[in-house]
Parts: C-alpha cells; sequence; structure tokens
C-alpha cells in the first residue's frame, strides 16, 4: 500500500512541475505581448515614415503571445488528465512556437540590413503629402525630436509655401551664429514649418533646428527591431527547454501509470492466490467409514 501511494504522489508531483511551467509560459506569453505592443506604438509614431512590412515582426510576436498562453492551458488541462498524449502534443506546439519566435527574430533582424534607405525615401515621399496627410506626424516627430526635415531645414525649400500651406512658414536670413552644435550656412533665404523652431519667434537660425531628422528616427526604429529580436531569441530559448521539459515529464507520466498499473496488477494476482489458497484449505476430507465385521 505504501508503494502505491508513494507513486501517486509521484504523479501528483509531475503534475505540480507542469502547473509551475506553465505558469512561467504564461508569464513569457505576457512579456512578448507587451513588448510586441511597445514596439508596435512606437512605429506608429512614425507611421508615415514606414510601410506596412515593417508592422509584421510586431504583429507576429504578439499573435505568438497570445498562442503561448492558450498552449499554456493546453497543457493544464493535459496535466490534470494525466494524459500522455495530450502532454506531448503540449511538447509538440511548443516547438511550433519557437519556430514561430524564430520567425520573429528573423523578420527583426531583416528589417534593420536596408532600413537607413527605405526610411529616408519613405520620408521622401511623405514630405509631399505634408498638407493633405502627414503633416501631424510631420510636426509632432520635429517637435518631439528636435529636428527639421530629412537630412536638414533646407528639404523643405523643394515644396511651394502657398501650394502646401504649411502651418507657419518663416523666411529666415542667414546668421552666423547658432546655438545648434551643428551651423548651417546656407545662402539666401528658405522657409521651414513652424515645428522646426524651437519657439513662435523664428526668425533666426538660432532658433531652427539645424539636425535632420532620418538619423534619430533610425535610431529609434533600428533600435527597436533589435529589442524585439533579442527579446525573441531569448524567449524561443526558455520555449525550447520548455519542450524539452514537457516531453520529460510525459515520459514521466508514462512510467508512472506504467508502475501504478503494475502494482496493481501485483496486488490483485497476490489477492486471487490468497482467495485460491484459503479456499484449498477449508476444504472438508472425506470421512471414510469401515464396517465392522461381526462376531461368530
Amino acid at each position: 500500500m505504501s508503494k502505491d501511494r508513494e507513486l501517486q504522489m509521484g504523479m501528483r508531483c509531475v503534475k505540480y512541475m507542469i502547473f509551475v511551467a506553465n505558469f512561467m509560459f504564461m508569464l513569457v506569453g505576457l512579456l512578448l505581448i507587451s513588448i510586441g505592443y511597445t514596439i508596435k506604438a512606437i512605429y506608429t509614431d512614425f507611421d508615415a515614415f514606414l510601410s506596412s512590412h515593417s508592422y509584421k515582426a510586431s504583429d507576429l510576436a504578439i499573435a505568438v503571445g497570445f498562442i503561448i498562453l492558450v498552449v499554456a492551458l493546453f497543457g493544464c488541462a493535459g496535466a490534470i488528465k494525466e494524459s500522455v498524449l495530450l502532454v506531448n502534443l503540449y511538447a509538440l506546439l511548443l516547438l511550433v512556437i519557437v519556430i514561430l519566435e524564430l520567425t520573429v527574430s528573423i523578420i527583426a533582424y531583416k528589417s534593420r540590413s536596408h532600413l537607413e534607405e527605405t526610411l529616408s525615401q519613405d520620408m521622401w515621399i511623405s514630405m509631399e503629402y505634408y498638407i493633405a496627410d502627414t503633416g501631424y506626424i510631420w510636426d509632432a516627430t520635429q517637435y518631439s525630436l528636435h529636428c527639421c526635415g530629412v537630412h536638414g531645414p533646407n528639404d523643405w525649400d523643394r515644396f511651394n509655401s502657398s501650394d502646401y500651406n504649411l502651418t507657419v512658414i518663416y523666411s529666415l536670413q542667414d546668421d552666423s551664429t547658432s546655438s545648434d552644435s551643428q551651423q548651417i550656412n546656407y545662402p539666401g533665404v528658405y522657409q521651414v514649418p513652424e515645428s522646426c523652431c524651437r519657439n513662435t519667434k523664428c526668425q533666426s537660425i538660432a532658433s531652427l533646428y539645424t539636425r535632420g531628422c532620418l538619423p534619430k528616427i533610425h535610431y529609434i526604429i533600428s533600435q527597436s527591431a533589435l529589442l524585439l529580436g533579442v527579446g525573441a531569441m531569448c524567449i524561443t530559448f526558455i520555449q525550447l527547454l520548455g519542450a524539452t521539459f514537457a516531453h520529460l515529464l510525459a515520459r514521466s507520466i508514462r512510467k508512472l501509470k506504467t508502475q501504478i498499473e503494475v502494482e496493481r496488477t501485483i496486488r490483485r494476482q497476490q489477492l486471487y492466490e490468497s482467495l485460491a489458497k484459503s479456499n484449498t484449505q477449508e476444504k472438508v476430507s472425506p470421512v471414510l467409514y469401515v464396517a465392522e465385521s461381526s462376531e461368530a
């Protein structure tokens, strides 16, 4: 009886180990969802400068995070039912998740390879739609990042102020002094939107942001993609360990269930033998009667 109790205790320990592992996987899933939404929010701030495929890695990360949550619940169900099949299927699903997470990392790293060139092209295109659609994004970007244009404030000279109806257009004469670390010495007069200026009284070079927005946006997007890729790789390693752990747990469940069945079979056989022996001992031996011979 004590042996059976030990086996039952071992099975209970295996269940608890699966529950703990799945709780950790749920935390990992929530972490991946959080990273995905954070990166997507950063990308949204520069939506006018990014093509739609730039969101693939963050969207996939969010989807994988939700899949991890569902698979973790599936693993708990397999532990409750003590099903070797369900736990092995759970391990297989974890391997599928590992493949998806590797895909997230590859997409994130790949997006950094030609990011600056693609970003520059998209920014130039978005400038042409400043009045129609992208004005608020350009203004917000130039205000928050303290920059102007793609490479510098003279990028706005290619657009006609009356046609584009920019927020505020200032004609700025060249100034030999500038508070910015990088001076500009463009000859003549040029025009910029109000968001390129440090204050509303943008009347000299000293009040103008002289650095372009491309380097700053490129750094933010590149670092965000790097964070997403590294995060996905770390989670992939954890999930790979989890898949191996789940397979080992499935083997443990199979072994424990086999041992329990063997113990039950042995006890059942011992019980049958005991009953058979008891019945044999209780059989009554036949009584022989000897006829007495009569005396003559």
